[in-house]
């Protein structure tokens, strides 16, 4: 490697001077030629390359070593050296590129780095493809909000059993946090039970803060019996198929233009009820047989939380309500139906069809 040890001869006496300008220039300079030469070298060539590099790198400029960062990061074969001082580097955007993907860094240097950094660093860390319990378990303990949200949406990201349960804490105050754990794959039934615990009781201290006494029975009935009404899926054949019918012509629909609340009222008004309860659906995230569920439900409560919950408007829940029930309804049935829809915010309604939704994808295999 004649070109890399001419390099060498020159290394002393750039490092030694003070012209920053020069260091960075032969940086970059060894930089492209230990990656030129990379796919041909071993261990002990790249240990060659890791000491220039290390010399020539330390007290830099913030842009060169932000540049070596994000060239050394996703290379399986990156000299060690360098990238360790990178990822301790005290400014979090250098060491991100290399604390995020580099896969030349140790289990112990990780769990250096979430022990002793700062949350630049900690959000770094938990982005990494894979996370091993000793990790999570000090991000979640040391990580801000965004730190932990980002380790709970990673599903590379495993946890211990008290990470997880200190996870489950957390998120009984952040509502976007419960989201993202109730969106994991490969949760235990434990892990379940615990996100539809928090979900019950935030859906019944939010609606007794905004319903009070007067819907006192719709507490309870939204939290348990609308849950499982909406999870009763005992229509017949026909009926279900009519519903997977219009659900697959919605979801063609919505990749063509956004579904919105006119196309539903259009479709009621014209008795195509199972495309808008589909639609319903799509925009709610929740199965179509959950809305057909609320609609066909003797009561109103059911299908005031899912109109409430996609944001339309009151008009459409009283024509779904007319429809729904073949000619205008009672007059105090509209009365109590509107301050109802008035009262319940759709932060609410959205979170009782979230809790509906978990019931209904986890409650029947776990007991819940």
């Amino acid at each position: 490697m004649p070109a890399f040890l001419s390099v060498i001869e020159q290394i002393d006496d750039i490092v030694s001077g003070v012209d920053a300008r020069r260091r960075t220039a032969m940086l970059r300079k060894v930089t492209n030629l230990f990656l030129e030469k990379a796919p041909a070298l071993d261990e002990e060539h790249v240990g060659a390359f890791d000491e220039v590099i290390l010399r020539l790198a330390r007290n830099l400029e913030f842009r060169a070593r932000l540049e070596l960062s994000e060239h050394l990061a996703d290379h399986a074969m990156a000299p060690r050296r360098v990238v360790r001082d990178l990822a301790f580097d005290d400014d979090g955007a250098v060491a991100a590129p290399v604390l995020s993907r580099s896969p030349r860094l140790s289990e112990d240097d990780l769990l250096a780095v979430a022990q002793e950094k700062g949350q630049a660093h900690l959000l770094a860390l938990s982005r990494r493809v894979s996370l091993s319990e000793r990790i999570t378990d000090v991000l979640i303990d040391r990580g801000d909000t965004r730190v932990v949200r980002s380790v709970a949406d990673n599903e590379g990201a495993r946890f211990s059993e008290q990470g997880f349960s200190a996870l489950i804490a957390r998120a009984r105050a952040d509502s976007e946090l419960q989201e993202v754990l109730e969106a994991r794959r490969h949760l235990s039934g434990e892990q379940i039970g615990l996100l539809v615990e928090i979900a019950r009781e935030k859906v019944r201290a939010t609606l007794q803060d905004e319903l009070g006494q007067r819907m006192q029975r719709a507490i309870d009935a939204v939290v348990e019996d609308l849950a499982r009404r909406m999870a009763d899926t005992d229509a017949s054949e026909v009926a279900k198929a009519d519903l997977a019918a219009s659900a697959e012509f919605v979801r063609a629909r919505a990749r063509t233009r956004a579904l919105e609340e006119r196309d539903i009222v259009d479709w009621m008004n014209r008795n195509r009820v199972e495309d808008a309860l589909a639609a319903i659906a799509e925009l709610a995230g929740v199965p179509v047989e959950m809305v057909s569920n609320a609609y066909h439900a003797p009561d109103y409560e059911a299908l005031l939380f899912v109109v409430r919950a996609v944001d339309f408007t009151w008009s459409t829940l009283k024509l779904m309500l007319t429809k729904k029930a073949g000619r205008t309804p009672p007059m105090e049935l509209t009365k109590s139906a509107f301050e109802s829809f008035e009262s319940l915010s759709v932060q609410s309604a959205q979170r009782v069809l979230r809790f509906a939704s978990a019931r209904e994808r986890f409650g029947r295999d776990e007991g819940l």
